[in-house]
């Protein structure tokens, strides 16, 4: 992925809060931390560092966040959407790395408050959560949706509304009798959408989206775009993947604010799956034998492709075992 130059900015980008200051530097500096933890995770596995440490989960933490915020400042700045598909199973794979180690951290013996959850529902980290489901959906990723409960119940009192309702159709056996959302508003509006007639979704998406601005003064995006490098867009990802999954006719909201709507677009441009219907995608950690021949792709920013023969051991330089992953992308 390349980074949009300053001539072509002001044409492409999305969000026309967002300058090209702010997303160049989010770019680049994403990029780098990227690298830098790369290098931390190989340093620390050739020290037989322990990985039930939060030492271990620190780092892994900071690429999950930086995996996302780079995921939408790229979509705010005005990469093709195609791009943003491509790179969903690496920025999703950082969560699971980063769930995985804050898990065995909270069940060691070292961990003096072993209730913190992965993504706490009931506080910011909400957001992680809501974009990480809406976005798996919009850019026709849903197969891999079952891998998001593990990252956010663990350690979660309280199940959200909204996103479960969201992962059910992906997730059989969430618990979509849940009638609260953790952060209330502006979310809780949207369970009216589920339960409403065909009929009265579209003007209930309509004012969702003219009050989801002001219903958000609570959330950290919230006024953003006066705090430098921190702020990545304004949208109500939940508007556009509830109008896909519920096949609203948004003609009506269309041009609204805050309505990301070149990614319903897009999902509907590739029949993006509604349910869990799809096949998995298959993937296989370094380290491991190949089990299908053919070209695959580490789940890295930026990635490495390569193809492998069946039963061949799939590594990549300076890689440590079971830190990177291998997405199949197709057959020799």
């Amino acid at each position: 992925m390349e980074k949009i130059s300053l001539p072509d900015f002001g044409t492409r980008r999305r969000e026309k809060l967002l300058s090209y200051e702010v997303y160049e530097y989010n770019f680049d500096d994403m990029l780098e931390g990227f690298e830098v933890v790369r290098r931390t995770l190989i340093k620390r596995k050739a020290r037989g560092g322990s990985i039930d440490s939060y030492e271990a989960a620190r780092p892994l933490k900071q690429r999950a966040w930086d995996g996302q915020t780079f995921v939408l400042n790229c979509y705010s700045g005005g990469h093709p959407v195609s791009e943003l598909a491509a790179i969903y199973p690496t920025m999703l794979s950082y969560w699971q790395s980063y769930s995985d180690a804050w898990q065995k951290y909270k069940r060691s013996d070292d961990c003096g408050n072993p209730t913190v959850a992965t993504v706490a529902l009931l506080g910011s980290d909400f957001v992680f959560a809501n974009q990480l489901i809406c976005l798996g959906i919009l850019l026709g990723h849903g197969a891999l949706l079952s891998d998001i409960p593990d990252i956010i119940d663990f350690n979660n009192p309280r199940r959200d509304g909204m996103l479960e309702r969201l992962l059910e159709m992906f997730v059989p056996g969430r618990d979509v009798m849940v009638g609260e959302c953790t952060r209330h508003l502006p979310y809780f509006q949207t369970l009216k959408m589920f339960a409403a007639t065909r009929n009265q979704r579209p003007a209930l998406m309509k004012q969702y989206l003219a009050d989801w601005y002001e219903a958000s003064r609570r959330e950290g995006y919230y006024n953003s775009h006066t705090r430098g490098d921190v702020f990545t867009g304004y949208w109500s990802w939940e508007a556009a993947a509830i109008t896909y999954v519920l096949d609203i006719d948004d003609s009506s909201y269309r041009a609204a604010s805050f309505y990301s709507v070149d990614l319903v677009d897009y999902a509907r441009s590739i029949n993006a799956p509604k349910s869990a219907a799809a096949q998995p995608e298959l993937c296989e950690k370094a380290g491991q034998a190949c089990p299908v021949a053919g070209v695959w792709e580490t789940l890295d920013i930026p990635p490495q492709r390569r193809s492998f023969e069946k039963g061949e051991l799939m590594q990549t330089a300076e890689a440590a075992d079971g830190i990177t992953v291998w997405r199949y992308i197709r057959a020799l």
